[in-house]
């Protein structure tokens, strides 16, 4: 009988994984649990490309005698096993052992010899074996019958050895490996090896003579120091090659012939990987393997819905009892040349209905207008009756938009942790109902199945929201934000689309002229795209000093060529040209594009809240918050957008300093208070402060570092960053810091507090309440410590500034609706508000925007919104 068994060198995986995945993963209990995940990731992929019939995993068991015993420096200088990666070996043993896979320990032995025997006993058995490891020592081991398997980068990169890659990479044979080994040792494991012989000389003295005897035989072949250390330590080498000999003939029960995989309990394994929160691998190994796991918890199981005219009375009967429906609707993925109706899902938390096309949408308006819901995505429920187009027909106003009441699960996620990648209704109803949901057979499942947990989940995210603190500000800030971007996306915003060409066409000569100029400073035709040909130029036809070279070649990123940019007049040409070829593709070429694919002809930009850990909004298809602000290229594009009709004018509002301002306020330093209150120049008086000059006679560039060091301490920027920002030495730096919080030891004494909170909860939030989680406090490894000390720093200047202008945009919504002006909010960028605004009603509106956004809160200094206009947003600026 043919059959393939995998044999996993556990610990190999295990330390590869903890190094590999950041530590920012826990088990309820606060079990650290990024090995775990990553071996895990790594044997999926493994099963999902190498399908074995079995699996067996090999663990390290007290120390190796036998090896000890013969050298008693062997992997003496090692350091002890971190007790974050020690945690884990039993939580990995217990998935292992769930997943029915056999786990073998054998006291005084290592894994590698367990590999070796299992290798040895499968090749008697007529079995193929794939050794899991990442330890070279495995590669004699390697025959016909035994390939080893291994991760090229990461936890998931797999390569598979035969004995040709084995011969092809290192140069010898697996039967000549421990030979090898002995020759060049193995620093790792303390095995010392003969002095001087390293893999290539050790390769060579193999291929030319077979084997260490036959070296040892033919000595008088050898001169030199070679021959001096080779024959002085003929000792050492012998008893290397011993050490590194993986044993193949341990004593210990295993089936061979009985094994398989999967053969493991449903319900057992759900409840292992469900116990850890793996619930996107116990997914994974579900459809890898074919077999089903039973639920986390209990089965979610959809209500068999009502139809026809029994849907429609059941939702109006629940809108008649202020019951809060849980509504979906899912549109199918291939449209047809006549457009198929979406299919709505409603119901309670005890039935629900499924109705479809203008009726759906009938009922769902009702809901907005008179009645109570929750969705995955309320903006995207919302946008079935309210379009994101302008030109498309509403079946409520904006005022009913604003009004309406929509619990929005995927925010409540999001509040709870802003770490997660997506908020699906599956992972939230495996999080919060205890429950597994078996992928819909079709939309119209899908649909009802989403809106029975949007019903279920309202609940449970309130109590957890409520435990969590956060309740506050989800109903005060983040639900009523969903309505005002809504309208926001609706609105759009108006392009001009023959000045974006003029400018693209313009654009276009310039981009042609600057790859000429580059052609002709390299002496030769290549591609000014290609990184690698690019590379070529600089650093070997120009002979430009390059960095450390990389599998993929010498890096000519930004950084690299920004250090280039004094020693030859190319790479400051490659930097602009891929400035304008980015620029002219990303915004000149595409919102065109975008704005006429749109009925209204404006570009129609999502706002998203749940993308950052920060609480800002993000924005996207296109993404308008990108477009370069200080630049000249950035002006000429913001000079496209315009006001909605032929009179408006483009008003921008935007909040001045406002982390800066929240630094001051949070860390009731009073020289920076006073600072603010003075309505003197804040980055001179800063400059005064530290450089100990009067506001006077503060120079330009003394300013400038000040501005540089204000914005530093409030992003948690450290001495080597700021000399980056300032092309300074880093000494200088320091001093700059260490002068600053002389100046301000407020500042300095509340950022080390916010840090030791954050540590000691594990959380940083805004002066609100909204918290982002930073595991990497806990982390050990130093730079990724440094990373959650520098996030816990900023989080409460820049999550609080997020929280302001999104209450700002929410009153200001409000008092555009009832001052019924025909003015529309079209953009958000960070801390900037931008509208269309009939030029006539500018100055009052613009008086009414800025003691709005002023009065969302009460700080120790003054908050100030700056407000302008002009015909552009460039001209508004």
């Amino acid at each position: 009988m043919s059959k393939k068994i995998a044999v996993i060198d556990g610990n190999s995986l295990m330390h590869r994984a903890f190094h590999a995945v950041p530590p920012t993963m826990a088990a309820p209990d606060g079990t650290p649990t990024n090995a775990v995940f990553g071996f895990m990731s790594m044997l999926l992929k493994f099963i999902e490309t190498m399908r074995p019939d079995a699996i067996v995993c090999a663990f390290d068991a007290g120390k190796p005698q036998f090896r000890i015993e013969a050298m008693e420096q062997y992997k003496a200088q090692r350091p002890p096993m971190d007790d974050d990666l020690r945690a884990q070996f039993p939580l990995i043993e217990g998935l292992l052992e769930a997943m029915d896979v056999p786990v073998v320990k054998v006291r005084g032995w290592e894994g590698d010899d367990i590999l070796g025997t299992v290798a040895a006993r499968n090749e008697r058995l007529g079995f193929e074996t794939l050794l899991v490891t990442g330890d070279k020592d495995a590669y004699q081991l390697v025959s016909a019958a035994t390939s080893v398997v291994t991760t090229k980068k990461g936890v998931t990169d797999i390569v598979v050895y035969t004995p040709a890659e084995v011969e092809e990479r290192y140069g010898v044979t697996p039967a000549q490996f421990p030979d090898f080994l002995g020759f060049m040792g193995d620093s790792s494991d303390n095995i010392p090896g003969v002095p001087g012989i390293g893999a290539k000389t050790a390769a060579k003295l193999l291929q030319r003579f077979g084997s260490m005897e036959g070296v040892y035989d033919n000595l008088d072949q050898l001169k030199g120091k070679q021959l001096e250390n080779i024959r002085d330590n003929r000792d050492g080498a012998f008893l290397s090659r011993t050490i590194a000999t993986i044993v193949t003939d341990l004593d210990f029960e295993l089936d061979l012939e009985g094994v398989s995989f999967p053969s493991y309990d449903a319900e057992r394994v759900a409840s292992a990987f469900g116990a850890l929160r793996f619930n996107t691998h116990l997914d994974r190994l579900v459809k890898v393997c074919g077999l089903a796991a039973a639920p986390i918890g209990s089965a979610f199981s959809p209500f068999v819905p009502l139809e026809g005219a029994e849907a429609e009375a059941f939702v109006r009967d629940a809108i008649e009892a202020g019951e809060r429906l849980g509504v979906s609707f899912v549109c199918p993925d291939q449209q047809s040349l006549l457009p198929e109706p979406a299919t709505g899902a409603f119901s309670t938390k005890t039935a629900a209905a499924l109705v479809e096309g203008d009726a759906a949408l009938a009922l769902f308006a009702d809901v907005v207008r008179k009645g109570a819901f929750s969705a995955l995505d309320a903006k995207r429920s919302i946008q079935e009756v309210y379009p994101a187009d302008s030109a498309r027909a509403a079946l409520v106003s904006d005022a009913e938009v604003l009004a309406m009441d929509a619990f929005d699960l995927g925010l409540a996620g999001y509040l709870l942790n802003s770490s997660t990648s997506s908020y699906s209704a599956a992972e939230l109803a495996r999080d919060y109902l205890d429950a597994v949901v078996a992928e819909p057979a079709d939309d119209r499942e899908r649909s009802l199945v989403e809106a029975q947990i949007a019903a279920a989940l309202v609940e449970p995210l309130s109590e957890r929201l409520g435990e969590d603190g956060s309740a506050g500000v989800f109903s005060d800030i983040d639900s009523p934000l969903v309505a005002v971007l809504a309208i926001m996306e609706r609105t759009g915003a108006p392009i001009d689309s023959a000045a974006l060409k003029a400018i693209g066409d313009v654009t276009q000569v310039e981009i042609d002229e600057l790859r000429r100029r580059i052609i002709e400073l390299a002496g030769e035709d290549f591609n000014v795209d290609s990184p690698k040909q690019l590379a070529r130029i600089l650093f070997e036809v120009l002979e430009l000093p390059h960095g450390k070279k990389t599998k993929s070649g010498y890096s000519t990123d930004a950084k690299v060529l920004k250090q280039l940019a004094g020693t030859h007049e190319m790479p400051a040409l490659v930097l602009q040209y891929r400035e304008y070829a980015k620029i002219k593709s990303t915004y000149i070429d595409a919102l065109p594009r975008i704005a006429a694919d749109s009925d209204d002809g404006r570009v129609h930009s999502s706002f998203n809240q749940t993308v950052t850990t920060t609480g800002r909004l993000s924005s996207s298809d296109p993404n308008l918050q990108n477009i370069p602000v200080r630049t000249e290229f950035g002006r000429k594009i913001r000079s496209c957008f315009t006001g909605i009709g032929p009179g408006d004018l483009f008003m921008s509002a935007d909040y001045s300093q406002i982390e800066l301002r929240l630094l001051a306020h949070l860390s009731e330093d009073p020289h920076l208070i006073e600072a603010f209150r003075s309505g003197e120049d804040f980055h001179a008086s800063t400059a005064a402060r530290v450089f100990g000059v009067e506001v006077a006679d503060v120079t330009p560039e003394m300013r400038s570092r000040a501005k540089a060091v204000n914005f530093g301490i409030v992003y948690g920027q450290q001495a080597f960053g700021l000399a980056q920002t300032l092309d300074i030495p880093v000494y200088e730096a320091r001093e700059m810091i260490d002068r600053y919080f002389e100046a301000y030891p407020g500042v300095r004494s509340y950022l080390d507090e916010t840090i030791e909170r954050a540590r000691a909860c594990g959380y940083a939030e805004t002066m609100f309440g909204r918290k982002r989680h930073i595991p990497e406090l806990a982390a050990k490894n130093a730079v990724q410590r440094g990373f959650g000390e520098r996030t816990a720093m900023n989080h409460p200047m820049q999550g609080s500034a997020a929280d302001i202008i999104k209450l700002a945009m929410v009153g200001v919504q409000h008092l555009l609706e009832e001052s019924r002006t025909s003015a529309r909010l079209l953009v958000q960028v960070h801390d900037e508000l931008d509208f269309s605004v009939p030029a006539e009603e500018a100055p009052s509106l613009a008086a009414a925007v800025k003691e709005a956004m002023e009065g969302v809160v009460s700080l120790k200094v003054p908050l100030i919104a700056e407000v302008s206009s002009g015909r552009t947003w460039a001209e508004a600026h």
